[in-house]
């Protein structure tokens, strides 16, 4: 699971770092992880989102919330995935 937000979080590169290193974001994928587990919708996963990226990069981080509910959609979508492979 940590690979594949990685992966999704590093596509988005939100704070558009050049050139991207592979664990860049890790601190922030660990977060996202930790929220996972707690969050049901992608409303809010997509405020708790914007809230990590606010704390961690201030003005560094232009995104909108609707630029994290994207995001968020990506995540929750995985997360369902992975849900219904252990059924």
């Amino acid at each position: 699971m940590r690979e594949h937000i990685t992966q999704i979080i590093n596509e988005w590169n939100p704070i558009d770092i050049y050139p991207l290193l592979a664990d860049e974001y890790s601190i922030e994928v660990q977060k996202v992880l930790e929220m996972l587990d707690l969050t049901t919708t992608v409303d809010e996963l997509a405020h708790q989102l914007f809230h990590v990226f606010t704390v961690y990069f201030e003005e560094d981080f232009s995104k909108s919330v609707n630029d994290c509910t994207v995001i968020a959609q990506k995540i929750i979508d995985l997360k369902v995935k992975k849900n219904e492979l252990k059924e």
